[in-house]
């Protein structure tokens, strides 16, 4: 009697075409996504990132600002550092990047789901 591990055969020839096959779908699909995206690269280049302004000269080419925002800044210093201080430029905040949002989702979610429980 012939073992039964001894009977199967991965290199047979239904065996062996199955995974050609396999292999060549893969490769297939991985030559084609290599050149959508060389297409891509190619018809939508990137624009050139904006100039960094340097830190050495804060008022050179910023924009005047509100003489009563910077009243507000000012007061607003003075009484959570408890001493004067010099402004020296007022800039907008940069919006809030995609993996920060997701992670607000993220922690969202666990709040939500924490909170459904209840200890006993």
């Amino acid at each position: 009697m012939i073992p039964l591990l001894a009977q199967i055969s991965l290199f047979d020839s239904a065996h062996l075409t199955v995974l050609l096959y396999t292999f060549g779908g893969v490769a297939a699909l991985m030559i084609a996504i290599r050149i959508l995206g060389l297409v891509l690269a190619a018809t939508h280049p990137q624009k050139a990132p904006a100039p960094v302004r340097s830190t050495a000269d804060p008022g050179a080419g910023t924009p005047p600002t509100d003489a009563h925002l910077l009243a507000i800044i000012a007061a607003a210093t003075h009484e959570a550092l408890g001493s004067p201080h010099r402004i020296l430029s007022v800039a907008p905040a940069a919006p809030p990047s995609v993996e920060y949002l997701m992670q607000q989702w993220s922690m969202e979610g666990r709040r939500a789901i924490y909170s459904s429980h209840r200890v006993r």
